[in-house]
């Protein structure tokens, strides 16, 4: 007799995805005594409940593998033996519904033929009769819509209906807004769009548009304006639309840095990682898009913004204007002691318009499309990641804007900036008191100091103002 192989019980250790390495090594020095539970679970960025739920399931786990058990196979919880069960009384319902669907489907397809006249009901083949021009044909809209009506009453849905007469789901939707308004159901469309609109029609439709702020309709403006179709309406919608924004960007004001070195803007970007969130703080030339730093830090607080102002106008030159947004971080004493230390005049942006520093939101939306990229990395990879994005932004990228250079070519060749920075500021204080003093209501706190730094830019050629900006 032949012996029965015994059965292995021996589990080899699982492997660790590199992906979950790091917060596996939490995990265990926070049982092993060796890292407290609210540190564990900083590291992880996880509240201390939810770390501890985490720990205890593992705990559990384990008790329940070294707890005595009956020989002989172990019975199915009573849960897992009900879920059983029920699927197998699902998977014979299931049998029983794809049967009927399939009898249900032969049906419909002998009924469309039926109604599109391909089979006949009965075995012998009659001489038509002239068809009655006053009396419905069998394939017109009348009838369809009525066998499609007759249908959905059995209980079809819309598509399948549709489909037993020979239509689309949309064409009996049609057919019916159109016996609705007292209409008779038409088989196609109509012809083609008519002609174009007379002058003064035109003018109508287009004036409503503007006083909607093109959120009107074509359906809406076809009822606004008498005599005026649906497509009619779309193709005039349109063409209002289009000029609208044309004439928004004509007007529209852009701000040009003429030289590299003269304003700098800074912002953050939040990156999740394995271990939490880490922010990107990036520093960009405002007239050439060179990167000029771009640290990894774990807050985005003040005393970090200071830190990678200081280093970064150490490496790279102060320069005249530090423009950055309304953040609180931006606003501390530390930031303001480090631009004063530098003699660097900060420029803040009207509030809630990010336009104004398109420079930098442009770059920071090449700066996560690059880092989307890499998925979701660990905390120091990120730094590694950040320094290689920074390389290839600056030094691998040819633009037209720079005809056909990298950033960090025209970086290099950008020449010193001569300017007398404590009279700059003196006259950036003297103008700013000017504008303050005429008085402008409802206008933010630093609007005098915003003109101020525009104007004596300008003076001195570093700055200027076009019409016509393309945001």
């Amino acid at each position: 007799m032949a012996k029965t192989a015994k059965k292995k019980t021996y589990e080899p250790m699982p492997e660790v995805p590199e992906e979950i390495a790091e917060r596996y090594r939490v995990m265990l020095e926070v049982l092993s005594g060796k890292r407290s539970v609210a540190s564990g679970a900083r590291l992880l960025g996880l509240s201390r409940n939810h770390f501890q739920t985490l720990m205890h399931r593992a705990l559990r786990g384990l008790m329940q593998g070294l707890a005595p058990k009956s020989p002989g196979p172990s019975p199915k919880p009573p849960k897992e033996a009900a879920l059983e069960e029920e699927r197998t009384k699902l998977r014979r319902e299931n049998a029983k519904l794809q049967d009927r669907v399939a009898v249900i489907d032969r049906m419909l397809s002998v009924a469309g033929d039926l109604l599109r006249g391909r089979i006949s009901t009965s075995g012998t083949k009659t001489t038509k009769a002239k068809p009655d021009p006053e009396e419905p044909s069998e394939g017109s809209a009348c009838v369809r819509l009525a066998a499609a009506r007759g249908l959905r009453m059995l209980g079809l849905t819309l598509a399948l209906a549709a489909a037993a007469v020979g239509v689309s789901a949309t064409t009996l939707v049609r057919w019916s807004r159109r016996e609705r308004r007292g209409e008779e159901p038409v088989q196609h469309r109509g012809p083609a769009p008519g002609g174009p609109l007379a002058v003064e029609t035109q003018a109508r439709v287009e004036d409503v548009v503007r006083e909607l702020e093109g959120q009107v309709g074509a359906d809406a403006l076809c009822r606004a304006v008498p005599g005026v179709s649906r497509r009619q309406a779309a193709t005039a919608k349109a063409a209002a639309v289009t000029a609208i924004e044309r004439e928004r960007k004509a007007t529209a004001t852009r701000i040009v840095v003429t030289a590299p070195g003269v304003v700098r803007g800074f912002d953050a970007m939040h990156i999740a990682t394995t271990a939490g969130w880490r922010f990107v703080l990036v520093a960009g030339d405002a007239a050439v898009p060179y990167r000029t730093s771009v640290p990894v830090v774990p807050a985005y607080d003040g005393l970090a913004v200071a830190a990678a102002l200081d280093a970064d106008f150490r490496l790279n030159g102060a320069p005249l204007v530090a423009r950055l947004d309304r953040a609180s971080a931006h606003g501390t004493p530390e930031v303001r002691e480090v631009l004063a230390a530098h003699r660097v005049l900060v420029l803040h942006g009207p509030p809630r318009f990010p336009q104004y520093y398109g420079q930098l939101e442009r770059m920071n939306r090449e700066h996560r499309a690059h880092l989307d990229a890499l998925g979701t990395l660990p905390a120091d990879s990120l730094e590694l990641a950040v320094e290689r994005m920074l390389r290839a932004l600056n030094g691998l990228w040819p633009r037209r804007t720079l005809s056909w250079r990298t950033a960090e070519e025209v970086w290099r060749e950008r020449p010193a900036v001569q300017v007398d920075r404590t009279a700059l500021r003196d006259e950036v204080r003297e103008r700013a008191d000017r504008i303050r003093h005429g008085g402008v209501r409802g206008a933010p706190a630093d609007l005098a100091e915003r003109l101020a730094i525009e104007k004596a830019l300008i003076m001195r050629g570093l700055l200027r103002r076009e019409k016509g900006g393309w945001c």
